[in-house]
């Protein structure tokens, strides 16, 4: 399965707000960086405690993910792809296919809510945020 992301830049809950105003939303879902387990393995500074870690809304039948990152997100280049993918194989392929002539963000690793996980931009500029269940 592939879901939508959109990351924005200290302002997601504000988008969030705006986007239930202007659609039908369902199974809203939003935690916070301050809200990460103790072995989260991120760098949470204090002035990311009040910001989305991650969020899941259903905007007119379709699910979206959306969180705040520390990198300056400029408008046209906030979203990316949620890849959620069911074997090792087939994630180290991907991996392996996107990271050629990319851009490794993070690392591939277990994280608190997945088996692995790494954030990948392809050579097209194309932002892939892979997880294995």
């Amino acid at each position: 399965m592939i879901s939508p992301v959109i990351h924005f830049s200290g302002n997601c809950l504000v988008a969030i707000g705006l986007y239930e105003k202007a659609f039908k939303v369902a199974n809203k879902q939003v935690t916070l960086y301050k809200d990460a387990p103790d072995n989260h393995g991120m760098d949470i500074t204090n002035d990311m405690f009040d910001l989305v870690m991650h969020s899941t809304i259903t905007l007119c039948g379709t699910e979206f993910n959306m969180s705040d990152v520390m990198e300056n997100k400029t408008a046209g280049n906030m979203v990316c792809f949620n890849v959620f993918l069911d074997s090792e194989d087939e994630f180290l392929n991907a991996f392996e296919v996107l990271s050629n002539d990319g851009k490794v963000i993070q690392e591939v690793g277990p994280q608190f809510f997945s088996k692995l996980y790494t954030v990948i931009i392809d050579r097209f500029g194309i932002r892939w945020q892979m997880i294995l269940a």
